[in-house]
């Protein structure tokens, strides 16, 4: 039998912003290794709202409604 993955799907919003406030967000997966480590997610992605690279952290996902 297969091994299950955990691959859970993160929104990614930018530093200092609120999960329901955020101007941009995108969603990114985040890998079975990232979630051994327990670490948030975090990167510098290009944020076209301001028009520079920005830092975006992890966020969790909404609920289904």
């Amino acid at each position: 039998m297969a091994k299950k993955r955990v691959n859970d799907k993160v929104m990614m919003i930018p530093e200092g912003e609120a999960r329901d406030c955020a101007s941009y967000h995108f969603v990114q997966p985040k890998s079975t290794l990232m979630h051994r480590s327990g670490n948030k997610f975090r990167m510098r992605k290009y944020h076209p709202g301001l028009r520079q690279h920005v830092w975006f952290i992890e966020a969790r996902m909404p609920q289904h409604k």
